[in-house]
């Protein structure tokens, strides 16, 4: 060791490489106090008996270095939290909040460091993190519980909203970490004598398959099974088995399924990987992002049997989805308004010869005795086959009609597409002009 340091300290700095005695530190936990020996090392360099950090996460077989660290790493990460209220948009505190102060300050540590002495640390950190996001989705106010933090916790792509609990991370980040590197642990030790893997890694497995019975873990009980991507498989298996303990854990009614059941669609949640421009309209007003969270994480908007406190048109008991989307609320851009501007945007940034609210002769209501003449929403000229199209935008609740047979995800859309185009179609074809439904649901799924 002495000698490989002499040789970046002497020939380092031809290579651009100076090497910084002070911040560099040796740790030989099986030394037999050799490395204390006068001149073997520079007097500044650091002697640890302990453990040291890299980066963020202990190298240590010390328990008390060990939760002592990650306690301070938590610690620094809470008060990283406490900052966010500062920020008066919500959306630009979720987005920081995922990607900068949350699991990804102890992720390193959860991978390299024994599950049991990083709990202490872990549930520290996920109750700050909880109050954190509380404070996002409702400033405070109530309705908030269980129900919404184990939403909240979930992948994006699972429903929620992508703020991992580092309790739960810790049962599959140490497993897959260890298993991964299983054969080049194997290979840095081939002649000491030591091969295969500790009693850590075997406590943290067991701790494991308590997490997810129903996963066969046996692929990481050898270094030849292991998955290519281990941590991945693992919490693909207990965020599944989590979703599916939902519904009888929270007791959730036939609207939550069905909410919950639209989360996970295809893209239901891309919205919160958008960053906030104004200028190209990827930003919400606070009241516009805060109850579009509130709606999807199953919180009540209004008290039940209420009017319509902006309207004064519409229960919100009997029209549950009117308080997600009431036209006349001060900062709501009607939905149906919003989609078509930017569609109406996207086209003419890319060149192409559009108009929106174009006035035709033809697109009637067949049924409509008056024949009332209504403008296409978006006409975009020449686009199929030399034919103008007109794009016709329809919005709709999935949950309108609830209860009548099963739920499908997308199924109120599709119908809602299929309608426009028996009702348009044809006329539009009659006229040389090409039909394109374009229908959208209030969770973001889209009709193809």
């Amino acid at each position: 060791m002495a000698k490989a340091l002499d040789i970046i300290w002497v020939v380092g700095p031809e290579l651009g490489l100076e090497l910084n005695i002070r911040k560099t530190e040796i740790f030989w936990p099986s030394c037999d106090g050799n490395k204390h020996r006068g001149g073997l090392f520079p007097a500044e360099i650091g002697k640890s008996t302990l453990g040291v950090k890299l980066l963020g996460g202990a190298i240590s077989r010390d328990k008390g270095f060990i939760e002592g660290l990650a306690m301070k790493r938590a610690s620094r990460a809470a008060e990283l939290m406490h900052l966010l209220p500062q920020l008066r948009d919500p959306h630009s505190k979720l987005l920081l909040l995922r990607s900068c102060m949350g699991i990804a300050k102890l992720y390193f540590g959860l991978r390299t460091c024994q599950p049991i002495h990083m709990k202490e640390a872990a549930m520290l950190f996920d109750k700050e993190l909880r109050e954190a996001v509380e404070d996002i989705v409702v400033g405070g106010g109530p309705s908030f519980g269980d129900l919404q933090w184990r939403m909240a916790s979930l992948p994006i792509r699972f429903g929620g909203l992508g703020l991992y609990s580092t309790l739960e991370a810790s049962s599959y980040a140490f497993v897959a970490s260890r298993a991964q590197s299983w054969v080049l642990q194997d290979h840095i030790l081939r002649d000491s004598g030591l091969c295969g893997m500790d009693l850590d890694f075997d406590n943290a497995l067991d701790g494991l398959r308590g997490a997810i019975p129903d996963f066969d873990v046996r692929s990481f009980t050898s270094k030849d099974t292991v998955p290519p991507k281990a941590q991945h498989v693992l919490a693909s298996a207990l965020f599944s088995k989590s979703v599916q303990d939902m519904e009888v854990k929270f007791d959730v009614t036939t609207r939550q399924k069905t909410s919950f059941g639209c989360l996970q669609a295809t893209h239901a949640q891309d919205f919160l990987l958008a960053i906030p421009i104004d200028g190209l309209g990827q930003h919400m007003s606070l009241v516009e992002y805060r109850t579009t969270l509130r709606y999807r994480l199953m919180i009540p908007l209004f008290p039940i049997d209420e009017v319509c406190p902006v309207c004064r048109k519409a229960c919100l008991g009997t029209f549950r989805e009117h308080a997600a989307h009431c036209k006349e609320l001060p900062g709501f851009e009607y939905k149906h308004d919003f989609v078509r501007d930017v569609l109406f945007d996207i086209f003419k940034r890319a060149g192409i010869s559009v108009k929106k609210e174009a006035p035709v002769n033809f697109l009637t209501d067949p049924l409509d005795r008056r024949l009332a003449v209504r403008p296409a929403d978006v006409m975009v000229y020449g686009w199929v086959g030399g034919k103008h199209a007109c794009v016709y935008l329809t919005g709709v609740s999935p949950l309108v009609g609830l209860g009548v047979g099963p739920f499908i995800v997308g199924h109120t859309t599709l119908k809602a597409a299929s309608s426009k185009v028996a009702k348009h179609e044809k006329v539009c074809s009659d006229n040389q002009h090409a039909f394109i439904p374009f229908a959208f649901d209030t969770f973001g799924f889209l009709a193809p």
